[in-house]
């Protein structure tokens, strides 16, 4: 993975999906319902696939070390990678 192949919150996803940049918008599994409704409402306008994953805004942390319940995948192939573990491990719930 490319340093910069994820972005993260709600405004730079946006920004970079106004910009064609976001190919895969992926929210926390603790996303406030107010937050997860408007990424999934933008997600569907701008014709962006968008999976809620099981994990927490903290195990995001731990793993990126970037606290925040909305990343976008800007790498096509790291997008494609993330779908096809959904589908073959059931890792992540499509929403």
């Amino acid at each position: 993975m490319r340093a910069g192949s994820i972005v993260f919150g709600m405004d730079e996803v946006k920004k970079n999906t106004i910009k064609n940049k976001i190919k895969l918008i992926l929210t926390a599994n603790d996303i406030s319902d107010n937050s997860y409704l408007k990424i999934q409402k933008f997600s569907v306008v701008n014709n962006i696939e968008f999976l809620k994953i099981k994990n927490t805004k903290d195990d995001i942390n731990m793993i990126l070390g970037k606290y925040s319940a909305i990343l976008g995948i800007k790498d096509i192939n790291f997008a494609n990678k993330i779908e096809s573990i959904v589908q073959e491990d059931n890792i992540l719930n499509r929403c």
